[in-house]
């Protein structure tokens, strides 16, 4: 059952304006906003990743803003606790950055692809 996230995660309002800028211009109605993912883990590090969501899935959690609303699915979600996603300019441009405040380099998990989920 799709449920509201509130503090699972923090994303800022320049990211949050950039996603609904990106869904908009995409200009789809079938687009229903942005799902975050993880595209791998283990040692070297969890990988996040963002595409854009035309299917509400039964375990799915959103942040709903005015623009966008923000999907990840439960499994993935584990991997969410401590991240806050920002829009800045970096070395190579302006870009999504995904920062973990709660860092533990000692960990070493595993999680699936932005189908197979996360474990």
């Amino acid at each position: 059952m799709l449920r509201e996230l509130k503090h699972e995660f923090k994303i800022s309002d320049p990211a949050v304006a950039q996603l609904a800028g990106l869904v908009k211009a995409e200009d789809n109605g079938d687009i229903k906003g942005v799902r975050i993912f993880v595209s791998g883990s283990g040692c070297s590090g969890i990988q996040y990743g963002m595409t854009f969501a035309d299917v509400e899935e039964d375990n799915d959690g959103v942040m709903k803003f005015d623009d966008v609303n923000i999907y990840v699915d439960d499994q993935c979600l584990n991997t969410m606790d401590g991240i806050e996603i920002d829009f800045a300019d970096g070395p190579n441009g302006p870009s999504f950055v995904f920062n973990n405040t709660k860092k533990d380099d000692s960990a070493c998990g595993t999680c699936g692809s932005a189908g197979g989920g996360c474990a």
